[in-house]
């Protein structure tokens, strides 16, 4: 899933990415496909939270970077297009280096990836690792642009059981 997470974020638009992994993630993946990430790092503390692996990676890419796509790996069905869709979005947006960008639904509710502009990295990188990206949606709703995505679940639906896993990885296994 993640070969297939990484493609659709650097053909939606992304020029680099990295994958934030536990020791435990990186074992269970070592003998399946090559990722094609741009950079693999491990955190060794994944039990502070989600936000201790987003400010890991933010801290080993460059300042200068227009924006940040952040995108978790349980989500794995994101497409292409609408990593694409989100990225144009925010590139229309009145004042892109202030405007946080995500995907959803047609009744609202959020997905991923959520893009953040360089003007708000800075916060981001004074969060605690166990804190919410949630606060930084809510810190300034008026830079906060919401891209509704009709008829792709892709960045909505969440594979939390090594069930769900094997059940997309059976659906979408290429017949030689």
């Amino acid at each position: 899933m993640l070969p297939r997470l990484v493609r659709s974020l650097r053909q939606g638009g992304a020029t680099h990415v990295t994958v934030v992994l536990s020791a435990e993630s990186q074992t269970s993946i070592e003998k399946k496909s090559e990722l094609g990430a741009d950079q693999i790092l491990l955190n060794s503390s994944p039990e502070k939270g989600r936000t201790g692996s987003i400010l890991l990676a933010l801290h080993s890419l460059p300042t200068d970077m227009e924006a940040l796509l952040v995108h978790p790996c349980d989500i794995p069905l994101l497409s292409s297009s609408a990593v694409n869709r989100l990225v144009q979005a925010w590139r229309a947006a009145k004042e892109p280096t202030k405007t946080l960008a995500r995907l959803v639904t047609p009744g609202g509710r959020g997905g991923h990836p959520l893009l953040v502009p360089s003007g708000r990295l800075s916060t981001l990188r004074m969060f605690g690792p166990s804190q919410s990206l949630r606060d930084l949606l809510h810190e300034s709703p008026e830079f906060l642009l919401n891209v509704s995505l009709p008829g792709d679940p892709g960045p909505f639906l969440d594979v939390d059981t090594p069930e769900q896993l094997h059940l997309l990885e059976s659906l979408l296994r290429q017949t030689p």
